[in-house]
């Protein structure tokens, strides 16, 4: 799947572009509301009750729109996750086992035997009221259906839980929507330890779907520039824009793969850092440290870029004059 920018116009929200490949991350910044952007998203993209009539999403890569049609969105969460062990009738899962039923014809032989054996129990009864059975079905059967998990794996962990779950409802998803499944995912960190999250992180990168995570953890980030989101005040701070100035704008001459390796590391590895107006040191343990003269003049220059406050820590007799130059237009002491 190729990179695409959706711009998202609708009166709802302040328009807003979003990198889309398929895997992209939303980075849960401290002022933007990234679940309203997200529930846009996600009605749009609905065969029914679609706000098609007051958005559009315009693909500005390929110059074309995008139709409500092209994806069926769903929204999870650990919460949601959870939810579907109760197998009721609104569940993913109780469809899944429902179509698997139907799809099973000696099924419907049983149905009919068990019916006609509640009847005989009936009239066993020496009972004048007039009662009889309810009719076993597929919904009847279900709801006498529960979860009982292996011994041999510890089904008490919810990382357990998720890996075991997910990839059948997402087997599930795509036989409903002929592989058309846009799947939401938010704060799939919640409740998981760092090691569980990385299991997590690899299990989500690996499914067969389209999917936007929202995050606040840098294990879940996307794994390049061109599927990373970082929106400050509905503004998209990962563009192609920002990227051209950045290598064009540089005090020293870099290759275009560099300053992009250089971004991209600067924000998986420091993103979580970047509202706590942190510092930014080559030599000192800090927030932020950076030693390579690139790492720097990338990093400095996109917090400056996202607006967001922070101090240096420098020892300036380490770097070229060019760099030296550059920091010190935003070293306040």
């Amino acid at each position: 799947m190729e990179p695409m920018r959706w711009k998202i116009k609708t009166d709802i929200i302040e328009n807003v572009s979003l990198n889309i490949g398929e895997y992209s991350s939303i980075y849960n910044e401290y002022i933007t509301q990234e679940e309203d952007i997200l529930e846009v998203i996600n009605c749009y993209f609905q065969k029914r009750n679609s706000n098609k009539k007051e958005v559009t999403i315009f693909d500005e890569i390929n110059q074309e729109d995008v139709s409500f049609s092209s994806y069926q969105s769903f929204i999870f969460s650990h919460e949601m996750i959870e939810k579907e062990h109760s197998l009721a009738a609104s569940t993913i899962m109780a469809k899944k086992l429902n179509r698997l039923m139907k799809d099973t014809v000696e099924i419907e032989g049983y149905f009919n035997s068990i019916n006609v054996m509640l009847e005989d129990m009936i009239g066993l009864l020496d009972c004048e009221l007039p009662i009889r059975p309810k009719y076993f079905d597929y919904k009847a059967f279900i709801k006498l259906l529960s979860f009982e998990y292996e011994l041999a794996k510890d089904y008490s962990r919810l990382i357990v839980r998720l890996e075991q779950m997910i990839p059948l409802l997402i087997e599930e998803l795509n036989k409903q929507t002929n592989n058309q499944t846009l799947l939401i995912y938010y704060y799939p960190e919640a409740n998981l330890s760092p090691k569980e999250q990385v299991r997590f992180a690899n299990l989500l990168k690996s499914l067969p779907v389209t999917i936007i995570v929202l995050t606040g953890s840098s294990q879940f980030l996307s794994e390049n520039l061109s599927t990373m989101n970082y929106i400050r005040e509905s503004t998209q701070m990962i563009t192609d824009e920002f990227i051209d100035n950045l290598i064009w704008e540089a005090p020293l001459i870099y290759e275009r793969e560099e300053v992009i390796g250089s971004l991209e590391r600067f924000i998986r590895t420091y993103q979580p850092k970047f509202e706590l107006n942190p510092t930014i040191s080559n030599y000192r343990l800090h927030e932020i440290m950076l030693f390579e003269e690139i790492d720097l003049y990338v990093g400095v220059r996109f917090m400056a870029h996202i607006r967001q406050n922070f101090e240096l820590d420098i020892q300036y007799n380490q770097l070229s004059k060019p760099i030296q130059t550059y920091l010190m237009t935003y070293d306040t002491e």
